[in-house]
């Protein structure tokens, strides 16, 4: 992990390739200082698991722009419990 003295952000170029090869690298032994637990990598529209399968869509455009984004969805929704 990169010492928070050493702290830059990462470059468009660091996410311009295949995904799993970026995917290893964000986590804890990667290049960034957050604790990420679990990271999943889909490929694109090549891939039918990934919400891009299907083309852009107003949810997914983000996965058709340039690198350097992030796709963040709910996979279970919210929930709260009540004491």
């Amino acid at each position: 992990m990169i010492a928070p003295a050493d702290r830059t952000p990462l470059s468009r170029e660091f996410f311009d390739r295949p995904v799993l090869e970026v995917a290893p690298d964000l986590l804890p032994d990667g290049p960034i200082e957050l604790r990420l637990t679990e990271v999943e990598a889909y490929d694109g529209p090549n891939d039918p698991g990934s919400h891009a399968y299907r083309g852009p869509t107003s949810r997914s455009s983000v996965m058709f722009g340039p690198p350097g984004h992030v796709y963040v969805y709910f996979a279970y929704g919210m929930s709260r419990q009540s004491a």
